[in-house]
């Protein structure tokens, strides 16, 4: 039997099916089909020769949640909230976007005011009841609600992460008196305090889960009616899968789910490899993703933003940034050269495509300097233009005094600087040398960027792993079954804190082995636990998670652990300050899959030659298929490896091999 995963992006649709008895690997690239998902898959497994009922697992990302609230397509929603909390989503947090910018406009409420409607009912922080909700006047806003228009309705209640029963009772009189409204409930959506984010995240989610809903049930339908004959499971921000009717209820947490496969597979790749700690940088056809993996576990948080809106949920820590294959390069007001953040997309795409692009792009310049094969399409669907390409760089070139291949250079090198930049924000700037790291690039055009990045930062070990153009995908196949939970406690740093940091714990662990089995058929001896405890100094407003094998015996250990935490981070600590403890955070997961790959089988392999267009002019290079490449295989740079859906750019003084796993391991001494 075989494991599908599949990754619909807003270009491409990749599928990586494995086959678990030989440890075969097949991918395929196809375009994207928005108004039927479904169309792409099938193009994609009819080109493998695979047929869905001989599939037992099918594992699948969208960009879709994340492209609805960009674009603002998502449903209007009309939101429930305490009296005298109205305002809170057009207040927000009073931080300015850009701090000297005396003229800089509000961002607009997620919500428009009519739409927000209050009941008198109160929640202490305590979690105690002040005020009870009164059911007359329930049912008089709740037909005010529906009158409103809106379908989707979002119930933000005051300190619902305390005692969440005011909002399921809201939910429960909606569903009964308003059976045609989709609602969703704040605790249910982020059990956490943090008012503004808890209802902006609420909001987010509120407006695309009917759509997602009805875009997963479909989707489920067309496979079933293919032949598959199994759960669809669906990856998340956090980087595992969850089943559809999760999914559907909480969309939310599929916001980066494309990007989270590949930190996932990551794991997985690097793992078997030998290497904890990782660097990931994926560079698609608008932006570049880089995480940070150390000691086999990607960073975390919660602190993320959707279209500049909160994102409260939990998620791989991913810095984005605007540089891709697409990302259009152009002079600014001062006369320098830029690169993005505006991309040509994938219509009408880089010049180089032929699809009536004519900004110079990043793809143009590789194309231009010898990276990518005139001769060969991209991907295996888009033939390449280069007299389109070189036309669209001459204009630009122009401007600068400069010729086709000087700019094409210059606008690769200014891309990796950017992509320098970005992965410096999550080493340096958190205290990690990025030397200590393997520099792991996938995507279709990682790989083309890796060695140049690795010498910017001083890492002299790269690790391009199989099917890099699809490797999103691949971590769909590796990622395991993944629940988050998470408890507010609010206590001091003592033992009596301790104590209610332990009680919610074995509350949360309770619920999650209730869910994986009820959801994911694990049974209980099979699930594995991560935890963290979210620490602060008395006064701050933001805590620290401080991750723990386990609960510490004493206070003194628990508040030693986020004292070393804390320094680790801010290179300082405040030890003769009380502590409180904010949250408890719990990860369940289910057995992860045991997803190897084949001991690669080239022989010695003959290359062919190329040219590349260096700093200082053209050299000479090899040319090698990755297919061809056995373990006995050495590749000196500077030299190109190609594969479908990506390419490798070895530098000069960098050298390539294949481990026994199937990765392509370039080094430098």
């Amino acid at each position: 039997m075989l494991c599908i995963g599949v990754d619909i992006g807003g270009t491409f649709t990749d599928v990586i099916v494995y086959e678990p008895a030989t440890a075969r690997l097949a991918e395929a690239k196809t375009l994207s089909t928005p108004h039927d998902p479904a169309a792409a898959i099938f193009e994609g497994l009819a080109k493998l020769g695979v047929s869905l009922d001989t599939v037992d697992r099918f594992v699948h990302g969208t960009t879709r949640v994340t492209n609805a609230l960009l674009e603002g397509s998502g449903e209007p929603v009309a939101v429930l909230a305490t009296e005298g909390f109205r305002d809170v989503l057009e207040m927000g947090l009073g931080h300015r976007p850009r701090l000297y910018s005396v003229k800089e406009s509000a961002r607009p409420p997620l919500v428009a005011r009519r739409h927000r409607h209050v009941l008198r009912e109160r929640i202490a922080a305590d979690g105690s009841v002040v005020r009870p909700l009164d059911a007359d006047e329930l049912d008089e806003v709740l037909d005010r609600v529906a009158a409103a228009g809106p379908r989707a309705v979002a119930v933000c209640l005051l300190h619902s992460y305390r005692n969440p029963a005011h909002e399921r009772a809201a939910a429960r009189r909606l569903a009964e008196r308003h059976p045609g409204l989709v609602c969703t409930v704040s605790s249910d959506v982020v059990p956490e305090q943090g008012e503004y984010e808890r209802f902006a995240t609420t909001v987010l989610n509120a407006s695309v889960r009917a759509t997602v809903a009805d875009y997963l049930r479909g989707l489920g339908d067309a496979l079933a009616d293919g032949g598959y004959a199994h759960p669809l499971s669906i990856m998340t921000s956090s980087g595992g899968v969850v089943s559809t009717d999760e999914a559907g209820r909480l969309p939310i947490n599929l916001a980066l789910s494309g990007p989270a496969g590949g930190v996932a597979a990551s794991v997985h790749v690097a793992s078997l490899a030998g290497y904890p700690n990782v660097i990931t940088c994926d560079i698609g056809g608008t932006s570049t993703d880089v995480c940070l993996i150390k000691n086999g576990t990607p960073l975390m948080t919660n602190d993320g933003k959707i279209a500049g809106y909160p994102n409260r949920t939990f998620q791989v820590e991913i810095n984005t940034i605007g540089a891709g294959g697409g990302s259009i390069a152009w002079r600014d007001l001062g006369g320098e050269l830029r690169v993005g953040p505006r991309s040509a997309g994938s219509t009408p795409g880089p010049a180089a495509y032929g699809r009536g692009g004519t900004e110079p792009t990043t793809t143009d310049a590789h194309l231009l300097v010898g990276h990518l094969d005139p001769g060969e399409s991209l991907g295996g669907e888009v033939p390449l233009d280069p007299d389109a390409a070189r036309a669209a760089l001459a204009g630009l070139a122009g401007t600068f005094g400069l010729d086709e291949l000087e700019l094409a250079r210059g606008i690769l090198t200014l891309a990796t600087v950017k992509m320098t930049s970005a992965i410096k924000e999550i080493s340096v700037a958190c205290g990690h040398d990025p030397r200590d790291f393997v520099l792991m690039p996938f995507g279709g055009a990682g790989p083309m960027h890796a060695t140049d990045l690795a010498d910017e930062l001083g890492i002299r070990r790269v690790l391009v792993p199989p099917v890099p153009g699809n490797f999103s995908a691949l971590g769909f196949v590796t990622a395991q079954a993944r629940h988050d939970y998470v408890r507010t406690v609010l206590v001091p740093a003592d033992g009596d804190g301790l104590a209610a940091a332990r009680a919610a714990l074995a509350d949360l662990r309770d619920a999650a082995l209730a869910q994986l089995k009820a959801e994911d058929g694990v049974e209980p001896d099979e699930v594995s636990f991560g935890l963290s405890v979210g620490m602060r100094f008395r006064g701050q407003s933001f805590d620290l998670a401080v991750a723990l094998p386990e609960l510490p015996a004493t206070a003194d250990e628990l508040v030693a652990a986020f004292h070393a935490a804390y320094a680790e981070r801010y290179a300082y600590t405040r030890s003769d300050h009380p502590a409180e403890i904010v949250n408890c955070r719990l990860t369940a997961f289910g057995p992860r899959p045991a997803v190897r790959f084949a001991a690669p089988t080239g022989g010695p392999a003959q290359p062919g030659t190329t040219r590349l267009y260096r700093t200082g002019g053209w050299v000479e290079a090899s040319v090698w298929r990755r297919a061809d490449l056995g373990p006995d295989s050495v590749v000196a740079g500077p030299a190109v490896v190609r594969e479908n859906g990506s390419t490798t750019v070895v530098g000069g003084g960098w050298t390539a091999t294949v481990d026994d796993h199937g990765n392509l391991l370039l080094t430098k001494e």
